[in-house]
């Protein structure tokens, strides 16, 4: 179907002689005696409102939005290509001017969006490429949503994304009835499929690399012309992510047996009022600032633990680490203790927890095999940043093993990302205990999730300047 669409894209960067990168200047501050540190609303509740709140006959109300990353973006604006609107609102509730239904980006000062939902089959075929970025969230969730329509959807992401394996999805398309034609070799995007889902179909599902297929058919379950007997094969990762999808349809008006059963219903968002939490895992980066720079760390916003997804483990394992948590605030201590920590329902934390264990008293991170399968593979990964800062980590196979008592070096040139936010951020954190300026690969990645990321430094006095830095 459709292979003359199927453009040859390269997930790699070419960095032949006299390119050029994006990267962070970063001039370590000799001290900062306090930092504001306010977490971005929670991208994974986000992205699952926008979906289920687009399905809706009604609009509403999502509110908590300020400083929303592209992630969370990526899914209105593909939304938006499917006859979905938005309005976007400031602090006070008032409608912002300016028709921002066919921009990238909400408006200047939006904190809370509108959205006119469509309806279970209200929903259109876009006329031009459904665009992820780098949200592998809201792309999976797309590919279930668009096998509703009968005519080619195509969709697409940025480098990351096309380089990622969507095995589970591909294989639910070939259950189901629906074509697919995609990137060969190690591309797995663009991705053109036709839909619809054929009647009398049954789903078997692969979920033991990772949550995010069984969220995707449960959360477009109200667009499905038919039901479908599900039944989840291996051993689920990120439960806590899965569960999440599970509560917010169930809350929507979900049938009970959704879990083997996918059917539709009609969705029907509480007071069609919704206030996101913060993200939980974005509190790691606030944790090793305060081990790197000594500084105390005041979080006005700190999501409860059921919003947690798993990663309310910082808070829980927070005191052998070597920080202190009271009330909001962050401060350091000097009786960290080595742990043994599974991220199994929490495998982002891995990099900067890594990074913090490093430093403090070292520890065991395991259960994250899963984590290879993300932006970057960020077990390897991790490994290779850390050694950029002179920290060691051994590679086991489901995780880290890392010896406490570490201390920083400055890194020899350009610290390389690996087109990954989370190592990007890392690495920002880190750089701020070096003694000389240091170059970060990636000026913008940390935008996906956490729009502040560099300007909260910047805000506490430390110059952070965007270069191209040459790699001949």
């Amino acid at each position: 179907m459709g292979k003359a669409w199927v453009k040859r894209w390269s997930p790699k960067v070419q960095k032949g002689k006299g390119s050029l990168i994006h990267a962070l200047s970063v001039t370590p501050p000799k001290a900062i005696e306090s930092m504001i540190w306010s977490l971005p609303p929670s991208k994974s509740h986000a992205i699952r409102w926008l979906i289920l709140a687009a399905q809706s006959e009604d609009e509403t109300l999502i509110e908590g939005l300020e400083h929303a990353g592209q992630d969370i973006v990526s899914m209105r604006r593909c939304l938006a290509q499917m006859g979905v609107q938005f309005t976007d609102l400031d602090a006070q509730g008032r409608p912002l001017s300016g028709d921002t239904n066919h921009d990238d980006q909400p408006a200047s000062g939006s904190v809370a969006w509108k959205v006119h939902g469509a309806g279970m089959k209200g929903l259109n075929p876009p006329v031009s490429v459904l665009h992820a970025g780098n949200s592998g969230t809201t792309l999976r969730l797309l590919m279930a949503l668009v096998t509703q329509f009968d005519v080619p959807v195509m969709l697409d992401g940025d480098a990351s994304l096309r380089s990622r394996r969507y095995g589970a999805m591909l294989d639910a398309m070939d259950q189901f009835g629906v074509q697919r034609s995609h990137g060969l070799d190690e591309e797995g995007l663009p991705l053109l499929l036709q839909g619809p889902v054929q009647s009398g179909r049954e789903l078997a599902l692969n979920i033991a690399s990772s949550s995010q297929p069984l969220s995707a058919w449960f959360l477009t379950a109200p667009s499905l012309e038919h039901r479908v007997k599900l039944k989840q094969i291996g051993e689920p990762v990120s439960r806590r992510h899965s569960k999440l999808s599970l509560d917010l349809c169930a809350l929507t008006g979900a049938p009970t047996t959704l879990s083997d059963t996918l059917e539709s219903w009609s969705v029907k968002v509480p007071n069609a009022r919704v206030n996101l939490p913060r993200d939980a895992s974005m509190l790691a980066f606030a944790f090793l600032a305060v081990a790197v720079t000594g500084t105390t760390v005041v979080i006005p916003e700190r999501p409860l633990p059921e919003d947690s997804l798993g990663h309310e483990m910082l808070v829980d394992h927070a005191h052998a680490m070597g920080i202190n948590v009271e009330d909001g605030t962050l401060s350091p201590h000097d009786s960290a203790q080595a742990i043994d920590l599974d991220l199994r329902d929490a495998n982002d934390l891995i990099t900067p927890v890594a990074a913090l264990l490093a430093l403090g008293s070292g520890g065991t991170l395991r259960g994250a095999a899963h984590a290879a399968h993300k932006e970057s593979n960020r077990l390897k990964g991790s490994q290779d940043l850390l050694a950029q800062f002179g920290l060691k980590a051994s590679l086991m196979e489901d995780g880290l093993e890392i010896a406490g008592g570490q201390q920083l070096q400055q890194p020899s040139g350009l610290v390389r990302t690996y087109g990954d936010h989370r190592m990007q951020m890392t690495a920002l954190n880190l750089a701020m205990g070096c003694e000389g300026d240091v170059l970060i690969e990636g000026s913008s990645l940390h935008g996906v999730a956490d729009l502040m990321a560099v300007k909260r430094w910047q805000e506490a006095g430390v110059s952070i300047d965007e270069i191209l830095h040459s790699s001949s």
